[in-house]
């Protein structure tokens, strides 16, 4: 079944390997230091799914497409009527969404919670469908979806069982004869205990069978042709502990949640997509980073409107939801997110919610340039003429090619210590041919002005502006200055006159395994610059080259003593374009240097990763590279 934006690029990548990088001499502070030269060695580029760098995140090829997907979800049907969506009206909006949205890259439908209703097992008791009141299953829905030119996206927790399938002795763990799926659960440990979740059991994954039954789940799903998995209540499971309900059930364990994830990512491989939702995301989303590829980051959209997306509780806490609304939530988790790190969710979008068109564009462009799913929860009956809000060509375009962006760094202390680090009301990201997207917010309830200089984003001099919403050119500026209307928003395509290299940002990209932001080193360009200083630290760059070849690749770096970093280029689809190769990098003193030489591209979209491995040493601070 097709994945839509999330198809796997297939075809292989073969071309030259990287070139050694030679350190340039020291320049003046500020300014690029004279490049060195060296030949490219022939290598063969790997094959799709062997990727060559080490990692601290998941990585999937989900995460390296770069934003979330687009589709429909059931909840804004549910949740009004608080109960599972009926059969007909699933029907009715799917032929809605195949008609209207669909053609628009809206192609999967996924299904929601209110699942208890759901009884029906396979011999291992697995669901086999949305709820017993459905006359059709899984296999169906997914073949009628797939006939349409969609596919199908389930919401189900392969933690729980159901107290249908534990009555059932002759439900037997997949792979396990021996084991009885009434052997995986405790007595009374729950769901929800006492509070209308006593259908459904949670597994004790220090059982026998317990990883067969989770590993089964992922794969009964995937057998379905189901390639997007939404895993809910996580918080629920690791330590029983709900911000408003309290203690909810059992705690678990951080280290039983650690390998209940790392089951299911095994068992989800490369072909299935896991939205992990309700985590508290303990140490900055420790764990989830490395086993999920979407996590959720604010509380439920619930009714929808304003409120919903802007207000409410404004600062941190140390549980679920660590912040309130989705413009809080993607700013603290900014450094977590972009290619092959984390898709960060801000729930789903109701916009006939919404009290004005103004609010409805602020609620899709702040959803796209932060890189989350666009997850339509209107519903055929109640979408009342708001579509054009989800079907702008040129916004959507900006979600086809990967956009994650970050909101304005201020510095780089941790935005839950200090809401001042980051402004929730300016983001830009840059694309893969080295074009920028910019979004202005208004969260206030009157009229503001806000701007952003365009050396914030490393161009001097003037660019090309085009607003998206309006379709309009704004001309040849050097800020982006907007009077926007209560809650409104810009967002606009900022496109530089294209030198001979392509300059892409280390303060935009993407920061693995706690690479992070800086910006007291004098003389950087653009609002700061990556820090590279610990093991398993990464910064990954998405470069699009018109041709395959080999390029001029030049990295501006700072460092007070000399550093071993490791270089390399792979495709989205795990395919290596350029094999790892280890870099040195001379101390700079208090300047700015360049390291200079020649590296592989295949055509197209390419993620170029710095990083320190294992055998490397030392810290480096990096302002950009430039290809030509």
């Amino acid at each position: 079944m097709a994945l839509s934006r999330r198809t796997l690029i297939s075809g292989a990548a073969a071309g030259a390997g990287l070139a050694t990088l030679t350190a340039a001499p020291h320049a003046a502070a500020g300014q690029a230091a004279p490049a060195g030269h060296a030949a490219p060695a022939g290598e063969r580029a790997t094959p799709r799914g062997r990727s060559l760098l080490p990692t601290a995140s998941r990585n999937s090829v989900f995460t390296r497409s770069g934003a979330g997907p687009l589709y429909w979800n059931i909840y804004g049907w549910s949740f009004p009527h608080n109960a599972a969506i009926p059969e007909d009206e699933w029907k009715a909006n799917i032929d809605w969404l195949a008609r209207d949205l669909a053609p628009h890259g809206y192609t999967m439908a996924c299904t929601d919670g209110w699942i208890e209703g759901s009884s029906r097992t396979t011999e291992h008791g697995y669901i086999t469908s949305y709820n017993d009141s459905w006359t059709h299953d899984w296999a169906y829905w997914a073949d009628y979806l797939a006939r349409h030119g969609m596919e199908l996206g389930v919401y189900y927790n392969p933690l729980w069982v159901h107290k249908a399938a534990v009555a059932d002795r002759s439900k037997t763990v997949t792979g396990r004869p021996d084991v009885k799926i009434a052997d995986l659960v405790a007595d009374g440990d729950f769901f929800a205990a006492g509070i209308g979740g006593d259908t459904l059991y949670w597994v004790d994954v220090a059982r026998p069978g317990a990883k067969e039954y989770v590993q089964g789940y992922v794969r009964h799903f995937k057998n379905l042709g189901v390639r997007y998995l939404r895993v809910d209540f996580l918080s629920w499971y690791e330590d029983g502990r709900d911000a408003n309900l309290g203690s909810v059930g059992r705690a678990h364990g951080r280290a039983n949640y650690d390998k209940a994830l790392a089951w299911m990512s095994e068992a989800a491989g490369q072909d299935m997509e896991l939205s992990l939702v309700m985590p508290h995301l303990y140490q900055h989303a420790e764990v989830e980073i490395r086993h999920g590829d979407m996590v959720r980051i604010d509380a439920d959209a619930d009714r929808g409107g304003w409120d919903r997306l802007s207000g409410g509780r404004q600062d941190w806490q140390n549980l679920w939801p660590n912040w309130f609304n989705p413009f809080a939530g993607f700013t603290g988790y900014a450094d977590r997110s972009g290619r092959g790190q984390l898709i960060l969710d801000g729930d789903f979008l109701r916009l006939h919610t919404f009290a004005s068109d103004d609010e409805r564009r602020t609620c899709v462009s702040l959803m796209t340039i932060a890189g989350s799913p666009l997850a339509v929860a209107d519903t055929h009956a109640d979408i009342a003429g708001h579509t054009w809000a989800y079907t702008n060509e040129e916004v959507l375009a900006l979600n086809r090619q990967g956009l994650v962006g970050k909101p304005y760094f201020r510095n780089a202390t941790s935005y839950a210590d200090d809401p001042a680090a980051r402004d929730t009301e300016r983001w830009a990201g840059q694309l893969p041919d080295g074009s920028w997207a910019v979004a202005l917010f208004n969260r206030s309830d009157g009229p503001a002005v806000r701007e952003l200089k365009l050396t914030a984003l490393g161009i001097h001099g003037t660019a090309h502006v085009r607003d998206l919403w309006k379709h309009q050119h704004l001309g040849r500026l050097d800020t982006l200055r907007a009077e926007l209307p209560a809650h409104g928003c810009l967002l606009a395509k900022v496109t530089p006159d294209r030198p001979s290299a392509a300059r892409y940002q280390a303060a935009f990209a993407a920061w693995g395994g706690g690479a992070g932001f800086g910006n007291t080193l004098a003389g950087h360009e653009a609002m700061g610059y990556a820090r590279i200083a610990g093991e398993d630290q990464s910064v990954t760059f998405a470069v699009e080259a018109p041709r395959a070849g080999t390029y001029r690749l030049d990295i501006r770096y700072h460092a007070s003593q000399a550093a071993r970093l490791t270089l390399g280029v792979e495709r989205p689809d795990r395919t290596v374009v350029t094999p790892p190769r280890p870099l040195a990098f001379r101390p700079t003193s208090d300047r700015w240097a360049t390291l200079s030489g020649r590296i592989r591209l295949d055509k197209g979209e390419n993620l170029l990763t710095l990083m320190r491995t294992a055998g490397d040493s030392g810290s480096i601070a990096l302002n950009y590279v430039d290809l030509g």
